[in-house]
C-alpha cells in the first residue's frame, strides 16, 4: 500500500474534450456478447429483443438488499487517502489486480484529485452483493465522506464487480469531467453511489461489456448522480443506460443499449432527462418494485427496437412528458401496467403512438396542450384537455373519460370506426350516454 506525496508541478495541459458527437443521434448497436460472472464473453441470445424485454432473457437484475450502512465490509486500497487532501501529479496511474482491492481508497476527511491519470483495476469481488452496496473492489472509491475530483484521464476495469467509480456514504462525492471509462466484468457498472454517496459527471464517455452491468447506477441507500453531457453504451445482457434507486438528473446525454432497456428505476428511485437521446434494443423506461418511482423527460427521445416504452411493474410511478419528447418503439405499447402497479402519466404537447395496457393495476393519463395520442387504450383513465387528440387505434375500454374544458367529444376523439367504451360512474361529463364519433365508430357506456 502507498500514500502519494506531494503534488509535482503540471508539465503539460490536459487535451481538450471535444463533445461535437453529443449533437448526432444515435443508432441502434446489434446484439453484442454479454458477460457471464466471471467476465467472460458468451454469445448473445438468439431470442428477440421483444421476449428479452419481457422477461424471458436478459432481464435485469433488482438492486442488493439493503443491508443497512453499519454492515459495510473493509475494504483496501493500493493508494489510500484518509485525512488529508492530495493532488496526484498529472499523468499519475493507479493499479489494483488483488481481489477486493481498489487502486484508489479515499475515505474520512480526504480529498484525492487527478488529472489525465490512468486507472486500470482487474480482479474480481468475493461478493457482489458488498460490490453493488458499498463498493467493494471498485476502481476509485470514496467512502465515509472521502471526496475524488477527477479531470480527464482513461479508466479500464476488468472483473466481476469491478465498478469504474464508487461513492458511498454520507458526504462521499466523486466529480467526473471529460473521463473515459471502460468496465468489462458482470456487475461491474460504469459509476455508482449508494447510501447517500454523490456523483457529479461532466461530459464523460462510459462503455460497460458485462451482464448487469449499467453505466449508471444508484444502489441501495439511494444517492444523487447529475450527468452533463456524454455518451454512455453498454453490451451486457440487463444492463440499462441508468438504474437508479436515488435521485439522477441527465442533461444533453447520448445512450446506446445493446442488449437491455433503456433505463430502469427502482422503488426511491427518481429519474429526470433533459434533451436526453437513448437507444435501445429491448424496451424504453421500466419503473419497478414495491414503492414510489417517478421520471421526467423534456426533450430529447427514446427508441426501443422492441418491448414497452413503459413498463410500470408493481410501482406506485409517477410520469411526466414535455417539450416534444420523442418515445417510441417497433413492437410493444406505448404503456403497460403489471403487477399490481399503479400509475399517472401526464404529457403536454406531445405525440404518443403506441397501445396503453393495463392488466393488473390502475393508469391515469391526464393529456393537456396539443398532446395526440394514437392508439387503443385498454383499463385506463383518460383525460383530454383542450386541443387535445385522441386517435382511436383499435376497439377501447376506459376506466374513466374526463373532458376538460373547451374538449368536447366530437373534437377530442377520432373514433377511426372502432368502439370504446367508458365506465359511466367514474365519467360523470358524459352522463351515460352514447357518441358517434368523428371517423366512424361509438363512444358508448360500458353495460
Amino acid at each position: 500500500m502507498k500514500h502519494l506525496g506531494p503534488p509535482r508541478r503540471p508539465g503539460q495541459r490536459r487535451a481538450t474534450y471535444t463533445a461535437s458527437a453529443l449533437l448526432l443521434p444515435l443508432t441502434l448497436t446489434a446484439l453484442s456478447a454479454c458477460s457471464d460472472d466471471d467476465g467472460s464473453a458468451t454469445p448473445p441470445p438468439v431470442a428477440s429483443p421483444a421476449a428479452t424485454a419481457s422477461g424471458a432473457r436478459c432481464v435485469t437484475d433488482g438492486p442488493v438488499p439493503d443491508d443497512g450502512a453499519d454492515a459495510a465490509p473493509a475494504v483496501a486500497g493500493a493508494t489510500t487517502v484518509d485525512d488529508d487532501e492530495v493532488a496526484a501529479p498529472r499523468g499519475t496511474s493507479f493499479k489494483a489486480s488483488t481481489m477486493d482491492e481498489s487502486a484508489a481508497l479515499v475515505t474520512g476527511t480526504g480529498k484525492l484529485s487527478t488529472h489525465d491519470s490512468k486507472v486500470t483495476k482487474s480482479g474480481a469481488t468475493s461478493s457482489v452483493d458488498a460490490s453493488g452496496g458499498h463498493g467493494l473492489n471498485a476502481a476509485l472509491l470514496a467512502r465515509d465522506g472521502g471526496r475524488l475530483v477527477l479531470s480527464g484521464g482513461k479508466f479500464h476495469t476488468k472483473g466481476k464487480g469491478a465498478t469504474a467509480v464508487f461513492a458511498s456514504g454520507q458526504g462521499s462525492r466523486a466529480e467526473l469531467s471529460a473521463n473515459e471509462i471502460q468496465a468489462k466484468g458482470a456487475s461491474a457498472h460504469g459509476v455508482m453511489a449508494t447510501y447517500g454517496g454523490e456523483l457529479a459527471l461532466r461530459y464523460v464517455q462510459i462503455d460497460t461489456a458485462g451482464a448487469q452491468a449499467a453505466p449508471v447506477a444508484v444502489g441501495p441507500g439511494g444517492g444523487r448522480v447529475t450527468v452533463s453531457g456524454g455518451t454512455m453504451t453498454s453490451a451486457g445482457c440487463g444492463s440499462p443506460g441508468v438504474q437508479t434507486a436515488g435521485q439522477v438528473s441527465l442533461t444533453q446525454t447520448l445512450f446506446d443499449l445493446a442488449n437491455s432497456e433503456a433505463f430502469t428505476v427502482e422503488p426511491g428511485g427518481a429519474l429526470s432527462l433533459t434533451d436526453v437521446r437513448a437507444s435501445a434494443a429491448a424496451g424504453g423506461v421500466v419503473l419497478r418494485g414495491d414503492g414510489e418511482t417517478s421520471f421526467t423527460m423534456k426533450d430529447g427521445s427514446i427508441q426501443a427496437a422492441d418491448g414497452d416504452v413503459f413498463s410500470v411493474q408493481e410501482s406506485v410511478a409517477d410520469v411526466k412528458l414535455s417539450g416534444g419528447a420523442e418515445v417510441r418503439t417497433k413492437d410493444g405499447a406505448l404503456l403497460r401496467v403489471r403487477d399490481r402497479g399503479v400509475v399517472t402519466f401526464a404529457a403536454h404537447n406531445e405525440k404518443l403512438t403506441g397501445d396503453v395496457i393495463v392488466s393488473d393495476g390502475s393508469a391515469a393519463l391526464d393529456l393537456t396542450g396539443s398532446t395526440k395520442l394514437d392508439g387503443r387504450v385498454s383499463g385506463a383513465s383518460l383525460s383530454l384537455g383542450a386541443g387535445t387528440t385522441w386517435s382511436v387505434a383499435g376497439d377501447s375500454t376506459v376506466a374513466g373519460l374526463d373532458l376538460g374544458s373547451g374538449a368536447d367529444v366530437a373534437s377530442a376523439i377520432v373514433g377511426n370506426g372502432h368502439a370504446v367504451t367508458y365506465d359511466a360512474g367514474a365519467s360523470p361529463g358524459l352522463h351515460g350516454k352514447s357518441y358517434r364519433l368523428t371517423g366512424g365508430g361509438t363512444l358508448k357506456p360500458a353495460s
